[in-house]
Parts: C-alpha cells; structure tokens; sequence
C-alpha cells in the first residue's frame, strides 16, 4: 500500500467537493434530446437549500421558523443543476407539454437559457424528478460514465 499524507488527502477531498462536474445525459424519453447536468454535490445541495429558505412567524407556535420555498428552490436548482441542452425543439416541448399553444416551426432548436431551464423545471415534474435523480446518483459521474459519454462521441 502506497504512503500518503493524511493532511494531501483531506485538502484533496475538501476542494473536490467544491468542483463542478457537468456530464450530458440523454433524456429517457424524447430520442435526441440532451441535458447537461452537474452532480448534486453535498455543497450544492447545501446551496440549493440555504438560497431557498425563507422565515416565517409561526402563529401556532409563536415562533420564527424556517422554510423552503418552492420558488426559490425550483429557480436554485435549475441555476445550480441544468447546465444546458442540445436537441430542444419546438416538437419536443409539444410532447413534453401536450397543451402547449405556441406558434413555432416544428424543428426549430430551442437555445439554452436560464430562465427557460426555470420555466421547464417548474413546469414539468417529469423533467424535474429525472433531471433531480440523475444529479443525486453518484455513479452517473464516475470515470465509467465519462468512458461511456467518450465511446459514444468516437461513433459519431
């Protein structure tokens, strides 16, 4: 077993926690459809909670209390876990919105932008719930997902 210092090790893990990790995921149920998503990190997820905090004066119990609002938590998480897209279309958001009433051509690609990430999250817990449980599972982010990410990108 190689040597190591404990003092290295304990820097090393601290400042990973800190970094990004953005992996593209294709979405599950729309072909060609593409989401960049950052892991959920314990800081991120920290972040995410702290931003979406508000205090409240609880009449029952006479008390200062904290909250999460829905709001502030949808906008944090958009911002801090969907990082862009490729594939996005005005067909795919009729699918994904069967009610949608927007006039658009068909193939036209829609551009990433925050608060449209936002609106998207908000606005469809399908898309949210994926795009939450792949930021949470760990192994989407390991080397093997990098590799997977790599071989599919040298077919191309």
């Amino acid at each position: 077993m190689g040597e190591f210092s404990k003092a290295a090790l304990i820097a090393a893990i601290e400042k990973a926690g800190t970094k990004e990790k953005i992996v593209e995921f294709e979405y599950p149920y729309l072909d060609g459809l593409y989401f960049e998503i950052a892991f959920a990190s314990k800081q991120v997820l920290k972040r995410i909670t702290d931003e979406s905090k508000e205090n409240f004066f609880n009449h029952r119990t006479r008390q200062q209390e904290d909250r999460i609002n829905d709001k502030k938590f949808g906008r944090a998480s958009s911002r801090e876990l969907l990082k862009g897209w490729r594939g996005l279309t005005v067909e795919k958001l009729r699918v994904m919105f069967p009610t949608l009433e927007f006039e658009g051509e068909e193939g036209a690609e829609v551009s990433y932008d925050q608060d449209l990430a936002y609106i998207l999250l908000d606005n469809s817990m399908e898309l949210q719930n994926w795009v939450v449980n792949v930021a949470q599972t760990i192994s989407n982010f390991a080397k093997v997902a990098e590799k997977k990410a790599e071989q599919l990108e040298n077919l191309g």
